[in-house]
């Protein structure tokens, strides 16, 4: 039963990215509702605006973690959506079917908490913030990741995901509402390079010590190693944006000043969407730790 807690103030909450990891906000948002805090304003980022956009709507923190809950069951690589050859691993249409299911024709203006999420337009190189319009094609710009699925079209603009520029969005809230707590969920992991390399050695090392036993079966061993180089692109391509993001990301959490920054440190890979329940234990203790500091902060 969630705890009463009279909020005398207004409370902004910025969702990062993170892939398999950003399922830590689902823990963050159902500790903060156990102790009757909820967000006034609320932004996502890439997997954070899929987690923020529901919340914003309407969701309730149970159904939207019986949601996430089902992602254990998920083909990292769904070959029925593979669109090698063209601009893209994956064609976005499971996640445009996904999202439509999800937020069913519904606009930013339908949503009950203000939200925005936020992208980057191809052309320009500059950050695209949305908080009107359709949610499902917003959402779908920024979780669009680089060679991983293909460039949004939306408003005449090619769009990616936002994390390359500002995998935090605290600034947008910090200009738009101004809110007199605001708190950012920036999610890291420290094994993330260690998981790259462990990809790495399978495929140019390990492999080539057991190709001899594995001539026999020509077809079978074809099909793992080309799902292999598949699993291998995704994870550089992410990790790829982890790095480059960083700087952008780091500079903008500190021109929003932020009074507290959640990094919960998840060991799991991007992809690791088996790891669901993991993410969100890990995302409850990040916010149960300074959740002293928050009640203090908004009464």
């Amino acid at each position: 039963m969630a705890e009463k807690m009279i909020k005398k103030k207004t409370l902004g909450m910025g969702l990062g990215g993170g892939g398999a990891r950003g399922f830590a906000h689902v823990g963050m948002l159902e500790v903060l509702e156990e102790n009757g805090i909820r967000p006034d304003y609320i932004a996502g980022t890439s997997m954070g605006a899929i987690i923020a956009g529901m919340y914003a709507v309407g969701y309730s923190v149970k159904r939207i973690k019986e949601i996430t809950l089902n992602f254990k069951n998920i083909e990292i690589i769904p070959t029925k959506y593979l669109n090698l050859l063209h601009e893209s691993v994956l064609k976005s249409d499971f996640i445009v079917e996904a999202l439509n299911q999800l937020f069913d024709g519904k606009t930013f203006e339908d949503c009950k908490i203000p939200f925005y999420t936020v992208a980057v337009d191809l052309e320009s190189g500059k950050e695209i913030m949305f908080n009107k319009g359709p949610l499902n094609k917003a959402i779908l710009a920024s979780v669009s990741i680089p060679i991983i699925f293909p460039p949004t079209f939306h408003e005449d603009r090619y769009l990616i995901d936002g994390g390359i520029l500002e995998n935090v969005p605290l600034k947008g809230i910090r200009e738009l509402y101004n809110p007199d707590v605001l708190i950012g969920s920036k999610i890291i992991n420290y094994t993330s390079r260690q998981y790259i390399s462990g990809m790495v050695y399978a495929k140019y090392q390990q492999i080539k010590y057991e190709s001899l036993f594995k001539k026999a079966n020509f077809i079978e061993n074809f099909v793992n190693n080309t799902k292999n180089d598949l699993h291998l692109l995704v994870g550089i391509a992410l990790r790829a944006m982890d790095i480059a993001s960083k700087d952008n990301t780091d500079r903008r959490i500190l021109e929003a000043k932020p009074d507290i920054i959640l990094e919960p440190n998840i060991d799991c890979g991007l992809l690791e969407f088996d790891k669901v329940e993991l993410a969100i234990e890990e995302g409850r203790k990040s916010i149960l730790a300074v959740l002293p500091k928050l009640k203090e902060l908004l009464s």
